[in-house]
C-alpha cells in the first residue's frame, strides 16, 4: 500500500520511490544547468562576434575608400558587422549544442542520484533542452 503509484513509462527506482515533485525538482535542476552553460557560451561568442563586426566594419571600409574612392554605409553594416554577427550566433548555438551533448550523462547521473529519480525519467527531459 505505501508504493508509488507510477505510469507505464515511469519505474520508481527500488528503495527509493520517486514523486511528480522530485521528478519537477530534477528537471528544474537540468533547466537551470543547461541554461548557465548557454550563458557561458552565447555571450563570449557574442562579444567576438561584435568585435570582430566592428574591426570588419572598419576594414571593409578602408577598403571601399581605396578601391572605388566612396564609402558605401549599408554594404558596410550588413557584410562588415551583420556578417560577424550573425555568425556568432550559429557558432554558439553549435558549440553549446557539442557542450550539451557531452555533459548530458554526467548531469543525468548526478541529478538522477541527487534527487532519487530514474536517469530513464531525466532522459526525455533533457532531450528538449
Amino acid at each position: 500500500m505505501g508504493e508509488t503509484t507510477e505510469g507505464p513509462y515511469r519505474v520508481a527506482s527500488p528503495g527509493r520511490p520517486h514523486g511528480p515533485e522530485a521528478e519537477a525538482a530534477a528537471a528544474s535542476e537540468l533547466a537551470r544547468r543547461a541554461m548557465r552553460l548557454n550563458k557561458l557560451v552565447i555571450v563570449p561568442c557574442i562579444l567576438l562576434g561584435l568585435g570582430l563586426g566592428i574591426v570588419g566594419y572598419f576594414l571593409l571600409r578602408q577598403l571601399q575608400l581605396e578601391l572605388i574612392g566612396r564609402h558605401i554605409p549599408w554594404v558596410t553594416g550588413v557584410l562588415g558587422v551583420a556578417g560577424p554577427l550573425s555568425g556568432s550566433f550559429y557558432v554558439a548555438a553549435r558549440v553549446s549544442a557539442f557542450l550539451m551533448a557531452r555533459r548530458r550523462g554526467p548531469w543525468i547521473e548526478d541529478v538522477a542520484a541527487r534527487y532519487g529519480v530514474p536517469v530513464e525519467a531525466l532522459e526525455d527531459y533533457v532531450a528538449l533542452l
